[in-house]
């Protein structure tokens, strides 16, 4: 891994795990970590991760990471997928609505990637900060739902959801 590819991998773990609000914040925890940068290179780093600032509960704002859509390059895109596997907590079925649990922030994304799914069956999505829900039609065959996300969610929340959607 190049100097570059090993400073996205830290910004992404560093920021699904803190709340971080800016930019010199970040560029301290990345110093902390043996990594130093200029503002200049982390505002780059930060728009090739497509980041973007959410408001907290607490009333401030943190960055997170765009779980859709490509990248400006293929580092940027594996660390969009780190991303996604990180973001994504769990997935359920009630009735005719699937519920995606996310970390907060990154329903939004998420949310966008199922709407660009072609579907008769997904009618549409509601994110909320840390909630998707999935309007499914009438009698939508579950099994194949689960085929249709499973392409674009993490195999291990699938696996975990799998009893909603197979019922024996």
């Amino acid at each position: 891994m190049n100097k570059r590819q090993s400073r996205l991998a830290l910004i992404v773990k560093i920021l699904l795990n803190n709340s971080i609000g800016s930019q010199e914040e970040l560029m301290e925890i990345l110093e902390r970590n043996g990594c130093t940068v200029t503002q200049a290179t982390l505002s780059r780093d930060l728009k090739s991760l497509r980041t973007s600032k959410v408001s907290t509960e607490l009333g401030g704002y943190r960055y997170v990471i765009a779980a859709n859509g490509t990248a400006a390059d293929e580092v940027a895109t594996h660390a969009m997928n780190t991303v996604r596997q990180a973001a994504i907590l769990s997935i359920t079925v009630s009735g005719s609505l699937i519920i995606i649990k996310t970390r907060n922030g990154y329903a939004g994304g998420v949310a966008y990637d199922i709407d660009e799914i072609s579907s008769p069956y997904l009618l549409g999505t509601i994110a909320g900060a840390d909630t998707v829900f999935v309007a499914l039609s009438e009698n939508a065959p579950l099994p194949e739902i689960y085929h249709l996300l499973s392409e674009i969610l993490p195999s291990a929340v699938m696996e975990a959801g799998r009893k909603f959607f197979f019922k024996h």
